[in-house]
């Protein structure tokens, strides 16, 4: 939400500087709040895109955004000539009628788990220092009596949020200077609340332009322990070490890793120049130098795939693909070769919320669990992608079908739901087997393979 307000910031003071010079007529927050609720409803009404309205006036502007939608709540944010030492002055309006729920005077508006809404207000004359609040969908405003002082720096998935603790801390700048010197510069400790106030860590890092971390897979990322921070007084890191923790705010795994990234949706942390894949409950996995290539025999294909708009930028092309980015590929390849339906239900499963899922599952290509939850991030297995493959094929009019296919040396090994699928996938061209005749159908699936995969349907439909 900060970094949004910085844009929209410097686009509203680019857009100032470009009206002629004169006087300013300075308008009142209650005059630009009833205009601005006028423009938002007008483009609200005429409008498909409900992502963001801007607002532009005689004096401020700013922007509304989706706060609780199923309710009409909009979070409205403006910038008003006269008010500029408070910077956005936030409230919540109820973008159908017209009211105001919660009024104009907040610095940061998020909602929590079960439509809690959280506020913040700067307390004049106290840097780095708010107060908190939460409303209900309706506007009642009840002051909250959090452990610790400090500025709301931003909520992360399912209601968690933190609070940023600023102090003194040794930051080596190796930009401004002529040569690296240390400074004592305002950095923050970052502490973890749950939706419920509960305090679960008070020792994460924050850096100089920060980015605070966000739950992946139910895990976060956070580095901890640092004493020294370098980079410049524009964006810095600190020298501590990572971990994973879970969202009781427990260490998963070791937390001594130099770094730790969430890539191709999964996370990989590393140690020096060693990667490792990390599985969420404490393994780790150490990959190969190459893990980041693509593999000779893959490269014409993924090239080839890449040209037609078909193909992913993945990182560690050579690790199986989850659920989540198969359904992408296919998807892609679906969009590229045929119109996807209108309405598609914006999310099939419990634990996704993912368009392309979406889209995959309405046509049929991808099923979920008994459970009702999809499992974005589990890996595909070759028998699974078989059969997911044969679906996308069918739904783009592929009438192959598995008779007169060569028999697999281990057939036996089969499940008899993906049987048709591996045979007629065999037919067609789009996955072979493997060594000795064989198909190894509980194989791992991998993101070079999946988009060799594509590519080779797509040929196969195109002809």
């Amino acid at each position: 939400m900060k970094k949004l307000r910085y844009l929209i910031a410097a686009a509203l003071i680019a857009g100032s500087m470009a009206v002629c010079a004169g006087a300013v007529r300075t308008v009142t927050p209650q005059e630009a709040l009833q205009s601005s609720i006028a423009q938002v409803q007008q483009q609200w009404q005429n409008e498909n895109d409900k992502s963001m309205y801007f607002i532009d006036g005689d004096g401020y502007g700013g922007y509304a955004s989706p706060l609780v939608p199923s309710k009409n709540l909009y979070t409205i944010s403006l910038d008003i000539d006269g008010y500029i030492k408070y910077g956005f002055l936030d409230g919540v309006v109820n973008i159908e009628t017209g009211e105001m729920v919660i009024p104009l005077e907040y610095d940061t508006i998020d909602v929590l788990a079960d439509n809690k809404i959280l506020l913040s207000k700067e307390i004049l004359g106290k840097e780095h220092c708010s107060d908190f609040y939460l409303s209900d969908e309706n506007g009642n405003i009840t002051p909250m009596d959090l452990p610790v002082e400090g500025t709301c720096m931003s909520v992360s998935d399912e209601g968690y949020f933190f609070v940023g603790i600023y102090a003194k801390r040794p930051l080596t700048d190796v930009i401004y200077y002529q040569e690296p010197t240390t400074i004592q510069y305002d950095i923050p400790k970052l502490v973890l609340f749950d939706e419920n106030m509960n305090m679960l860590r008070d020792d994460i890092d924050g850096g100089v332009a920060i980015s605070t971390p966000v739950f992946h897979n139910g895990l976060m990322a956070i580095q901890t322990g640092s004493t020294l921070w370098e980079g410049s007084v524009k964006g810095a890191y600190g020298n501590g070490k990572y971990g994973l923790i879970d969202k009781t705010g427990k260490d998963i795994g070791k937390n001594d890793f130099d770094g730790i990234d969430w890539r191709d949706n999964r996370y990989i942390g590393w140690r020096g120049k060693t990667l490792y894949y990390l599985d969420g409950t404490g393994g780790e996995v150490e990959l190969p130098a190459n893990a980041g290539e693509y593999s000779a025999w893959a490269r014409p294909d993924v090239a080839a795939a890449h040209e037609h708009g078909l193909g992913s930028n993945f990182y560690y092309p050579r690790l199986d693909i989850t659920r989540v980015d198969f359904c992408e590929l296919a998807v892609n390849l679906y969009s590229k070769m045929s119109s996807v339906p209108e309405n598609i239900p914006d999310a099939a499963f419990s634990d996704c919320e993912d368009e392309n899922v979406a889209v995959a599952a309405a046509l049929g290509i991808v099923t979920g669990y008994e459970d009702g939850t999809f499992r974005p991030y589990a890996f595909i297995t070759r028998e699974e992608a078989a059969t997911m493959l044969n679906r996308l094929y069918k739904s783009l009019g592929g009438t192959e079908t598995a008779e007169s296919s060569r028999q697999y040396a281990d057939d036996a090994r089969f499940g008899d739901w993906s049987r048709d699928s591996i045979y007629t996938m065999q037919n067609i061209g789009i996955m072979k087997g493997e060594e000795n005749n064989e198909f190894h159908p509980d194989g791992g699936y991998t993101g070079e393979q999946a988009i060799v995969t594509i590519e080779r349907m797509y040929n196969q439909l195109a002809q």
